[in-house]
């Protein structure tokens, strides 16, 4: 199964940015992108891509998909 990553799991409810991702840096490039895209964050900042990363793995684990 494919690793994957929600804004709703990370709190953020309202946005419905869903997207699957093949490596650390490939996740932590997608989500600074969204964050400034999408989130109008000027600079992510290492603790909250930090924290989406871990919000990530944390659903991409195999408890998560049971």
């Amino acid at each position: 199964m494919a690793n994957t990553y929600a804004c709703a799991n990370a709190g953020a409810g309202t946005c419905g940015f869903h997207t699957t991702w093949t490596d650390e840096s490939d996740l932590r490039r997608q989500l600074a992108n969204h964050l400034v895209t999408v989130h109008n964050v000027a600079t992510p900042t290492a603790t909250i891509v930090n924290y989406l990363v871990k919000v990530a793995k944390d659903m991409s684990s195999p408890a998560a998909r049971s």
